[in-house]
Order: C-alpha cells, then sequence, then structure tokens
C-alpha cells in the first residue's frame, strides 16, 4: 500500500513538471539584465549652451548601460554557475542486509540508520530494494558575505565624458529554491548497489532595485532649470522584475560497490553521474554533465558510526568549475527494538581546484535525526548551516524526508 501510494505520488508530480510552463518571455537565468527595461537606466542631463535659435537649455538623454555595473554582472554569472547545484540527500538507504543462505531469511549489517547527507560504506543487499523522498526549502540570503537584500553598485554616470559624478544602484534580490527529490537503490548484489534520483525544481527570482545620482547639483542656470543631471526631477528611479520557474532538475545516477567489510574498516568506491536534464536557461540545471568518482570510509564502534567520503567532480565544458568534495562525520543510533533512531552531524565541503573570484571554498554544517517506528520505513529531519561565506548561500536549509525498504 506504502509503495503504491509513492508511486502514485512520483507520477503526480513527474506529470505536472511535464506540462509546467513558464509565464514569462524572459529567462530565468537573464533575469538581472532586463531592469529598466534592459537598455540601461534612463538619466537625463540638463546643460546651457546658446543655440541658433537663441535657447541656452539643452536637454540629452543618458543610457548607462547595466553592463557596467561590476555587481550585476558578478551576480549575474554566479546564479549562472551555481544554478541547479543544490544538497543531494544518501540515497543508500537506512538499512543494510546481507541474505542468510543457511536461515534462508534477510538479517541487518547495520544498527544505526545512516548520515543523511553522506554515503557509508555497508551495501543495500542483494534483491533488496529501497525507496525515497525528500523536501529541501533554500532561501539564499548572502553572496560573498554580503546581503543580497542590499547589494551596493556605484559606476561613473556618464562613462564617455569620464563625469566625476556617480551613479549608484541598491538591489534588493529575493531567491528562493523548493527542492523534491525522489530517489530508488537497488542491491544488485550484496555489494553492489545502483541508485537514481530525480529532483523537481521550483524557483523564484524577484529583484527590486533603486538608482539613485550622487553628488547631484543644485546648481541653476538662467533659464531655472536644475543643471547637472537627474531622474526627470525625481531623486531616485526604481524599478522591479520577478520570474519563476518549475520543471526537472539534473539527474543523478548512482553506482556503489563495497570493496573491503573488515573489523577494522569498511572501504566502499562509488561513481556519480549528473545528467544535464534541467533547463540552464531557468536555473534548473547546471547545462553540463559532471562525473565525481569518490572513496567511502566508514566502521561502526559501539554506537557510534564515523565515515568519510572523499571525491573529484569533473564538470564538463565548465572551465574552474573542477573541485574536490568531502563530507566527513559521524552518526549515533540508539532505541530498541525496532523502534530505532539515529542523530547525525557532518561537516561538507568543496574547493575549486583551479583559479575562480566566488565560490572557491563552500563549507556546511550539517546535523540531522532520522527515526525508523518500524522495520522498513524511517522518516528523517535535517538542516545545513553555512560555516564561511564564500557563494552564493542561505542562512539555513532544513530537508524532512521519508524512506521505505523491501
Amino acid at each position: 500500500m506504502a509503495t503504491r501510494y509513492l508511486l502514485m505520488v512520483f507520477v503526480t508530480v513527474s506529470t505536472l513538471v511535464i506540462s509546467a510552463t513558464n509565464g514569462r518571455g524572459d529567462n530565468l537565468s537573464d533575469l538581472l539584465t532586463t531592469l529598466y527595461g534592459g537598455k540601461g537606466v534612463p538619466v537625463t542631463k540638463t546643460s546651457e549652451k546658446i543655440d541658433a535659435s537663441g535657447n541656452t537649455v539643452v536637454v540629452t538623454d543618458i543610457q548607462v548601460p547595466l553592463d557596467s555595473f561590476q555587481e550585476i554582472q558578478t551576480l549575474n554569472t554566479a546564479l549562472n554557475i551555481g544554478k541547479g547545484s543544490l544538497p543531494v540527500s544518501s540515497t543508500g538507504g537506512g538499512f543494510t542486509f546481507r541474505y542468510d543462505r543457511d536461515l534462508e531469511v534477510f538479517t541487518r549489517t547495520t544498527d544505526s540508520l545512516g548520515p543523511i547527507f553522506a554515503e557509508r560504506a555497508p551495501t543495500l543487499g542483494q534483491g533488496k530494494l529501497n525507496f525515497g523522498f525528500s523536501y529541501t526549502y533554500i532561501k539564499f540570503s548572502t553572496f560573498e558575505g554580503d546581503d543580497l537584500d542590499n547589494i551596493q553598485s556605484i559606476v561613473l554616470l556618464d562613462e564617455k565624458q569620464k563625469d566625476k559624478n556617480l551613479l549608484q544602484m541598491n538591489l534588493d534580490i529575493d531567491l528562493t529554491s523548493n527542492l523534491f527529490s525522489f530517489y530508488g537503490t537497488y542491491g544488485v548484489t550484496d555489494r553492489w548497489d545502483i541508485s537514481l534520483l530525480v529532483p523537481v525544481l521550483q524557483v523564484q527570482l524577484d529583484v527590486n532595485s533603486t538608482a539613485k545620482i550622487l553628488n547631484q547639483t543644485k546648481k541653476k542656470g538662467v533659464s531655472g532649470q536644475t543643471l547637472g543631471y537627474s531622474f526627470d526631477s525625481h531623486d531616485t528611479l526604481s524599478d522591479s522584475v520577478s520570474g519563476a520557474s518549475t520543471g526537472l532538475g539534473d539527474i543523478l545516477l548512482r553506482n556503489k560497490y563495497n570493496l573491503i567489510t573488515s573489523q577494522w574498516m569498511d572501504f566502499a568506491s562509488a561513481l556519480d553521474i549528473k545528467l544535464p536534464t534541467g533547463d540552464g536557461d531557468e536555473l534548473l540545471g547546471t547545462g553540463k554533465t559532471s562525473i565525481k568518482p569518490f572513496l567511502i570510509f566508514s566502521k561502526t564502534i559501539n554506537r557510534f558510526t564515523p565515515h568519510l567520503n572523499l571525491g573529484y567532480e569533473f564538470n564538463s565544458g565548465s572551465e574552474g568549475e573542477d573541485r574536490i568534495v568531502y563530507t566527513t562525520g559521524s552518526d549515533y543510533t540508539f532505541g530498541k527494538g525496532n523502534n530505532h533512531f539515529t542523530v547525525a552531524l557532518d561537516i561538507i565541503g568543496s574547493h575549486k581546484t583551479d583559479k575562480s573570484h566566488f565560490g572557491k571554498d563552500i563549507v556546511d554544517f550539517s546535523t540531522g535525526f532520522k527515526w525508523s517506528p518500524r522495520m522498513g520505513t524511517l522518516v528523517f529531519v535535517n538542516v545545513q548551516i553555512p560555516l564561511n561565506e564564500d557563494g552564493l548561500r542561505a542562512d539555513w536549509i532544513p530537508t524532512v524526508g521519508y524512506e521505505l525498504n523491501f
């Protein structure tokens, strides 16, 4: 019954994703550059000279291009590089088994329900199947340590004349993502698991902008009009743009093989392949294939299970985005019988190996809780908190999920 319900939810969401359309004509990845009609900030310049008709007032319109604002270009680049790069929870499942051929039954090989955003070395068990669903909410709040609701950029007002007057733009950016992940793992053998994770994303981007002329003169000419620059006699000029998109994200394929199970250490190798199935123009995917081989170390010591995941992510067609990725921590299990609880603590990080202007090092602290009310089912909650300021970050990232094992 639970399996049928999970499959019904998956089919329903998949149908909605396929039929989802975007109500805007502009791509979400270029939304920032559409402020003020995409033609630049319109400024009025009033100066005096005597023309052939004896007039002494000349008004000139100036369009200050948006690409002259470095912060806009940097933010737009960051959105396009980081698009679709969202947390991926463990697909290994909370229960691991091995088939006892003498007793002709499956026996559990671990008491712990495992980590939430890391993999452990033990595999699911031959013929076993695990289904899961998780929901993650992300509200981005800072970029390189600066609050997204107060991004400021200043440029020369008239670049052609190298005028000393300055134009200041303040940006208030609201970017949120709702991530729904559906995943499954199958135990091909007692040592070999294969997994599939299908993400569904909803992204909302709202931008408010206010432009202001600094050092604005109050000097008046013989005509009585104020000389210098203005926004048609207004102190500021405001604009806003909004957009949303919903659709399939980048599908993840995972292959995991348990190499060593010993008294001192369990060791496995794994390979992640992320397919560019998400629409990069709508911030739903990275637009590139990534391959991540990684190693998994873990061992249960009494009730503690320390673990380490260490790998390297290759991103095709994206110079400077290859990175070392790691997750290290421990989980602790307690409870009696089938009523099990596990608390997991982890440090999740990545380091770009090539020169990068932002997001060089991303380090998060992750803590979560798993509960299995009965054998074969579990629920979990988790929260990630940034430990540094690099890149585009959220103050906290909550995740909830549910798993079934067969």
